[in-house]
Protein backbone atom coordinates (compact mmCIF):
# COMPACT_ATOMS: atom_id res chain seq x y z
CA UNK A 1 0.00 0.00 0.00
CA UNK A 2 0.96 3.44 -0.67
CA UNK A 3 -0.32 7.28 0.06
CA UNK A 4 0.05 10.11 -2.57
CA UNK A 5 -0.81 13.62 -2.21
CA UNK A 6 -0.65 17.18 -3.68
CA UNK A 7 -1.82 20.61 -3.54
CA UNK A 8 -1.79 23.11 -6.70
CA UNK A 9 -2.34 26.46 -5.68
CA UNK A 10 -0.13 30.13 -5.79
CA UNK A 11 1.53 29.70 -2.11
CA UNK A 12 1.70 25.96 -1.36
CA UNK A 13 0.54 25.89 2.86
CA UNK A 14 3.22 24.18 5.12
CA UNK A 15 -0.07 23.17 7.40
CA UNK A 16 -2.27 21.50 4.79
CA UNK A 17 0.96 20.06 3.14
CA UNK A 18 1.74 18.18 6.34
CA UNK A 19 -1.57 17.27 7.27
CA UNK A 20 -1.43 15.54 3.43
CA UNK A 21 2.49 14.26 4.25
CA UNK A 22 1.48 12.39 7.59
CA UNK A 23 -1.57 10.81 5.97
CA UNK A 24 0.63 9.63 3.32
CA UNK A 25 3.28 8.54 6.03
CA UNK A 26 0.92 6.05 7.54
CA UNK A 27 -0.16 4.05 4.45
CA UNK A 28 3.69 3.73 4.07
CA UNK A 29 7.22 4.40 5.12
CA UNK A 30 9.81 2.44 2.99
CA UNK A 31 10.83 4.95 0.88
CA UNK A 32 9.30 8.58 -0.44
CA UNK A 33 9.48 11.09 -3.77
CA UNK A 34 8.31 14.41 -4.06
CA UNK A 35 7.32 16.45 -7.35
CA UNK A 36 7.89 20.49 -7.01
CA UNK A 37 8.75 23.40 -9.00
CA UNK A 38 12.36 25.36 -8.67
CA UNK A 39 14.30 27.88 -10.89
CA UNK A 40 11.47 27.20 -13.15
CA UNK A 41 12.11 23.46 -13.59
CA UNK A 42 9.97 20.16 -12.40
CA UNK A 43 12.27 18.53 -9.58
CA UNK A 44 11.87 14.94 -8.77
CA UNK A 45 13.56 14.19 -5.45
CA UNK A 46 13.49 10.38 -4.51
CA UNK A 47 14.65 8.49 -1.46
CA UNK A 48 14.94 5.12 0.92
CA UNK A 49 13.55 7.45 3.88
CA UNK A 50 10.26 8.71 5.41
CA UNK A 51 8.82 11.62 3.39
CA UNK A 52 8.72 13.69 6.80
CA UNK A 53 12.58 13.53 6.19
CA UNK A 54 12.69 14.58 2.16
CA UNK A 55 10.27 17.43 3.11
CA UNK A 56 12.67 19.18 4.93
CA UNK A 57 15.78 18.15 3.37
CA UNK A 58 14.26 20.05 -0.17
CA UNK A 59 13.47 23.88 -0.61
CA UNK A 60 10.12 24.76 -1.38
CA UNK A 61 10.22 28.28 -1.28
CA UNK A 62 8.52 29.22 -4.02
CA UNK A 63 6.76 26.05 -5.76
CA UNK A 64 2.97 25.94 -7.23
CA UNK A 65 2.91 22.40 -7.20
CA UNK A 66 3.68 20.14 -4.79
CA UNK A 67 2.84 15.91 -4.43
CA UNK A 68 4.33 13.09 -2.71
CA UNK A 69 4.43 9.53 -2.74
CA UNK A 70 4.73 7.59 0.48
CA UNK A 71 5.75 3.92 -0.30
CA UNK A 72 5.41 0.27 1.45
CA UNK A 73 7.43 -1.62 -1.31
CA UNK A 74 5.11 -4.17 -3.10
CA UNK A 75 6.92 -4.95 -6.23
CA UNK A 76 10.75 -3.74 -7.18
CA UNK A 77 13.05 -3.20 -4.28
CA UNK A 78 15.61 -1.32 -6.54
CA UNK A 79 13.39 1.84 -7.63
CA UNK A 80 11.32 4.58 -6.04
CA UNK A 81 8.92 6.88 -7.29
CA UNK A 82 7.49 9.56 -8.95
CA UNK A 83 8.37 7.69 -11.88
CA UNK A 84 9.87 10.11 -14.71
CA UNK A 85 9.70 9.39 -18.89
CA UNK A 86 8.49 10.86 -22.08
CA UNK A 87 8.37 13.92 -20.38
CA UNK A 88 5.99 13.20 -17.55
CA UNK A 89 6.15 12.42 -14.44
CA UNK A 90 3.93 9.53 -12.25
CA UNK A 91 2.87 9.05 -8.49
CA UNK A 92 1.26 5.30 -8.27
CA UNK A 93 -0.65 4.22 -5.52
CA UNK A 94 -1.17 0.55 -6.28
CA UNK A 95 -0.02 -2.61 -8.69
CA UNK A 96 0.22 -2.79 -12.47
CA UNK A 97 -0.51 -7.43 -13.14
CA UNK A 98 0.00 -7.20 -16.48
CA UNK A 99 3.07 -4.91 -17.37
CA UNK A 100 4.77 -7.91 -18.89
CA UNK A 101 2.60 -8.45 -21.10
CA UNK A 102 2.50 -4.78 -21.94
CA UNK A 103 5.87 -4.50 -22.48
CA UNK A 104 5.49 -7.15 -25.37
CA UNK A 105 2.56 -5.22 -26.97
CA UNK A 106 3.31 -1.84 -27.12
CA UNK A 107 6.15 0.08 -29.32
CA UNK A 108 8.52 1.81 -26.19
CA UNK A 109 11.05 0.09 -24.84
CA UNK A 110 11.13 -0.49 -20.93
CA UNK A 111 13.52 1.56 -18.86
CA UNK A 112 13.89 0.66 -15.68
CA UNK A 113 12.08 -2.51 -13.33
CA UNK A 114 9.36 -1.13 -11.45
CA UNK A 115 5.62 -2.01 -13.01
CA UNK A 116 4.39 1.84 -12.40
CA UNK A 117 6.79 2.62 -15.52
CA UNK A 118 4.15 0.88 -17.88
CA UNK A 119 1.28 3.16 -17.10
CA UNK A 120 3.29 6.33 -18.37
CA UNK A 121 4.56 4.24 -21.45
CA UNK A 122 1.19 3.38 -22.47
CA UNK A 123 0.21 7.21 -22.35
CA UNK A 124 2.95 8.24 -24.25
CA UNK A 125 2.41 5.65 -27.26
CA UNK A 126 -1.62 6.99 -26.65
CA UNK A 127 -0.07 10.69 -27.22
CA UNK A 128 1.63 9.78 -29.88
CA UNK A 129 -0.88 8.36 -31.98
CA UNK A 130 -2.48 11.61 -31.91
CA UNK A 131 -5.05 11.17 -28.77
CA UNK A 132 -5.09 13.98 -25.98
CA UNK A 133 -3.34 14.50 -23.09
CA UNK A 134 -6.91 14.57 -21.33
CA UNK A 135 -7.86 11.37 -22.76
CA UNK A 136 -5.04 8.98 -20.99
CA UNK A 137 -6.71 8.06 -17.95
CA UNK A 138 -9.01 5.62 -19.73
CA UNK A 139 -6.25 5.06 -22.01
CA UNK A 140 -4.34 3.74 -19.28
CA UNK A 141 -7.41 1.61 -16.96
CA UNK A 142 -8.36 0.18 -20.34
CA UNK A 143 -4.83 -1.51 -21.07
CA UNK A 144 -3.62 -2.06 -17.37
CA UNK A 145 -4.79 -4.73 -15.23
CA UNK A 146 -4.97 -4.24 -11.71
CA UNK A 147 -5.23 -1.28 -9.20
CA UNK A 148 -4.31 2.29 -10.18
CA UNK A 149 -4.39 5.53 -8.42
CA UNK A 150 -2.17 7.85 -10.30
CA UNK A 151 -1.44 11.55 -10.79
CA UNK A 152 0.34 11.88 -13.96
CA UNK A 153 2.15 15.48 -13.98
CA UNK A 154 2.97 16.62 -18.42
CA UNK A 155 4.66 19.91 -17.37
CA UNK A 156 5.77 20.76 -21.14
CA UNK A 157 1.38 21.34 -21.53
CA UNK A 158 1.29 22.45 -18.04
CA UNK A 159 -1.49 19.76 -17.30
CA UNK A 160 -1.97 17.12 -14.81
CA UNK A 161 -4.24 13.99 -14.64
CA UNK A 162 -5.96 12.85 -11.69
CA UNK A 163 -7.18 8.73 -11.94
CA UNK A 164 -8.48 5.56 -10.18
CA UNK A 165 -9.58 2.55 -10.28
CA UNK A 166 -10.21 1.48 -7.27
CA UNK A 167 -11.58 4.75 -5.44
CA UNK A 168 -8.52 5.20 -3.75
CA UNK A 169 -8.03 8.63 -4.67
CA UNK A 170 -10.19 11.80 -3.91
CA UNK A 171 -9.83 15.87 -4.96
CA UNK A 172 -11.09 18.71 -3.07
CA UNK A 173 -10.62 22.56 -2.92
CA UNK A 174 -10.01 25.73 -0.80
CA UNK A 175 -11.22 28.31 -2.85
CA UNK A 176 -9.02 28.05 -6.14
CA UNK A 177 -6.55 25.67 -4.50
CA UNK A 178 -6.91 22.12 -5.52
CA UNK A 179 -5.92 19.13 -3.05
CA UNK A 180 -5.82 15.37 -3.76
CA UNK A 181 -5.14 12.49 -1.24
CA UNK A 182 -5.26 8.78 -1.35
CA UNK A 183 -7.66 9.54 2.21
CA UNK A 184 -10.53 11.44 2.10
CA UNK A 185 -10.19 12.16 6.01
CA UNK A 186 -6.93 14.20 4.80
CA UNK A 187 -8.40 16.54 2.31
CA UNK A 188 -11.17 17.48 5.10
CA UNK A 189 -8.79 18.10 7.93
CA UNK A 190 -7.30 19.95 5.64
CA UNK A 191 -10.65 22.17 5.00
CA UNK A 192 -11.22 20.97 1.61
CA UNK A 193 -14.55 21.04 0.84
CA UNK A 194 -16.93 19.73 -2.83
CA UNK A 195 -14.33 16.53 -2.40
CA UNK A 196 -14.96 14.35 -4.89
CA UNK A 197 -13.99 10.39 -5.05
CA UNK A 198 -12.23 9.46 -8.53
CA UNK A 199 -13.72 6.06 -9.48
CA UNK A 200 -12.87 4.74 -12.80
CA UNK A 201 -12.84 8.26 -14.08
CA UNK A 202 -10.14 11.28 -14.39
CA UNK A 203 -9.70 14.84 -13.34
CA UNK A 204 -7.55 17.48 -15.39
CA UNK A 205 -6.41 20.59 -14.27
CA UNK A 206 -3.75 23.39 -15.51
CA UNK A 207 -0.34 23.43 -13.79
CA UNK A 208 2.75 26.02 -13.98
CA UNK A 209 4.27 24.94 -17.87
CA UNK A 210 7.89 24.27 -17.20
CA UNK A 211 10.50 22.71 -20.74
CA UNK A 212 12.60 20.65 -17.85
CA UNK A 213 12.54 18.09 -15.25
CA UNK A 214 15.08 17.49 -12.71
CA UNK A 215 15.78 14.10 -11.01
CA UNK A 216 17.81 13.31 -8.00
CA UNK A 217 17.95 9.66 -6.01
CA UNK A 218 19.41 9.25 -2.51
CA UNK A 219 19.34 5.31 -2.20
CA UNK A 220 20.36 3.34 0.43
Amino acid sequence: MCGIFGILDEKISDKELNILASHARQRGRDSSGLIFIENEEYKVARADQDIKKLLKRNNRNFTKVIAGHSRLITNSMSENQPVVRDGMILIHNGIIVNHEEIWNEISLNREGEIDSEVILAVAAEHIQSGYSFDSVGKAIMDKCIGTMSCAIFKPDIGKIILFSNNGSLYFGKIGDKILFASEKFALKECGAELIKNLNNESFVSDIPQCQKIKCSDDDI
